[in-house]
């Protein structure tokens, strides 16, 4: 299967109080976290990424992908163009919280290809990783990784997008905790 992401100048970011059909995505690499205070599946996607947090009966969902992507309006909380910095905080809605940074960064292109050596020749437990085919542009493609910190309470999420035709890099980090 062919897995070449859109462009970066047509991504945003979404978070929904609601899951999102995964049927929407391929999904290249996924991981589930049981604890006693929440759920969650992590996974990276032909666009970016989605997670999405279960703790009693609020569901979590927080896309990275391309703007054009059909996605649900009902129970949208988010939508923004990556473009810049940016950040999103949801406080207390029935015991979960939400924080989340993310930024656009155009880098050189030796920053570019450092960071994304480093990216792809990750291998730890709790990071995922994911390589893409090439756009035709470039020899290779573009790199997924997302890092995960799982607590009882809390999880935290760093991800970074590389955007080789651009030396652009999508970063954001994502904190859900449980009460």
């Amino acid at each position: 299967m062919i897995s070449i992401r859109p462009t970066v100048a047509e991504h945003a970011f979404y978070v929904f109080g609601r899951s999102i059909h995964p049927e929407l995505f391929s999904i290249y690499r996924s991981r589930t976290i049981e604890r006693s205070k929440y759920s969650a599946k992590i996974d990276i996607t032909s666009d970016g990424h989605m997670i999405t947090f279960n703790s009693r009966s609020v569901v979590m969902t927080e896309v990275v992908c391309s703007a054009h992507q059909l996605l649900p309006q009902k129970r949208r909380i988010v939508g923004a163009n990556l473009k810049g910095k940016g950040m999103e905080q949801i406080e207390g809605k029935l015991g979960v919280s939400y924080h989340a940074q993310f930024e656009l960064e155009h880098v050189s292109t030796e920053m570019f290809w450092m960071v994304h050596n480093q990216l792809q020749s990750s291998q730890c437990e709790n990071e995922l990783v994911h390589s893409f085919d090439s756009s035709g542009r470039i020899a290779f493609g573009a790199v997924s990784f997302m890092h995960v910190e799982e607590l009882d309470r809390q999880l935290s999420i760093q991800a970074f997008h590389t955007f080789p035709d651009d030396c652009s890099i999508v970063k954001s980090t994502t904190t859900f905790c449980a009460s």
